[in-house]
């Protein structure tokens, strides 16, 4: 369920991310030790950033490609070798399919539900996608993977979903900071104008404390998202977002939500924001911008 909408380039000082990645770095002087490695897989771009030197983030860098890699490999069905290719072309059954692929589809079937069916992992032609839950879990993994190597400060942004913890400029820590450390920030672009920002927003600020941004649509990339049975979706008539930005904690929430709402329109929306306590920064047809009352306020003309 592919589902997300690329954003215009932003540049790091010696390098330029591709025209997937909303992440961006504060305009304070950028410390030396900030480094950032870029990757292709699952059909996007990944960059992973932290304050580390480069020989640290090259071991990070390998382990979190190693993580989508075997995502890519698993249940790509840009793959025809992949075991969701084998199963969506009917050579392997789901019950006989490995305990990965059907934990995947159980996950997007519980989202499903708890999306009133909004969500689905099913194509309008039957066939099983788990994209829409597939690149949000290899976030939340290659978060975790960090955490657990002990690593306070990064950033992992895959095709414009980020998931950030800490600060690009950490404090020492025998100096106080009443920031907290200065924030990572992220800029979503104008579906009506790549050149132009809807939004430039920080996330996380402190170690430990995890940030999550995900965005879907249709710009750039045409309609191309769907609801499940009785949803229009973006490609039905009487859509009301074009695209959706919803910020939170967690990456899988914020990207299975993102779709949603997309899918779903205002009723999701509402029913997101009181279910799951995410702020939502919205599109609509036309140009107009909605923002939920947590949202933070760095947007252009938010209704």
């Amino acid at each position: 369920m592919p589902a997300h909408t690329p954003f215009p380039a932003i540049t790091f000082p010696g390098m330029t991310f591709p025209a997937t990645s909303p992440l961006s770095i504060p305009a304070d002087p950028l410390p030396p030790r900030l480094a950032t490695r870029t990757f292709e897989t699952m059909g996007t771009v990944v960059g992973v950033s932290a304050p580390l030197a480069g020989e640290e983030l090259d071991v990070l860098s390998d382990t979190l490609l190693r993580i989508f890699a075997d995502a890519d490999r698993r249940f790509s069905l840009y793959r025809p070798e992949s075991e969701l290719s084998r199963v969506s072309a009917g050579e392997r059954s789901l019950p006989f399919a490995s305990a990965r692929l059907r934990g995947m589809y159980a996950l997007a079937l519980e989202w499903r539900n708890r999306t009133g069916g909004v969500f689905t992992p099913h194509g309008p032609d039957g066939v099983l996608d788990l994209n829409g839950v597939v690149k949000g879990w290899a976030i939340a993994a290659a978060g975790e993977a960090l955490e657990e190597l002990g690593v306070p400060h990064w950033a992992v942004n895959a095709g414009g979903d980020i998931l950030c913890s800490g600060s690009p400029f950490p404090v020492p820590a025998d100096r106080a900071d009443p920031r907290g450390g200065t924030p990572w920030r992220a800029a979503i672009a104008d579906p009506d104008d790549p050149q132009a920002l809807v939004a430039d927003l920080p996330l996380a600020g402190t170690p430990g404390t995890t940030a999550a941004l995900a965005t879907s649509g249709s710009a750039e990339r045409g309609e191309h998202i769907w609801g499940g049975a009785g949803h229009s979706g973006s490609t039905g008539h009487g859509a009301a977002f074009r695209q959706v930005s919803v910020l939170g904690e967690d990456i899988l929430t914020a990207d299975v939500l993102a779709t949603a709402i997309v899918a779903g329109g205002m009723d999701t929306l509402e029913h997101a924001v009181r279910e799951w306590g995410v702020e939502v920064l919205a599109v609509a047809y036309g140009g107009m911008l909605l923002a939920t009352p947590g949202w933070p306020r760095a947007t252009r003309e938010a209704g």
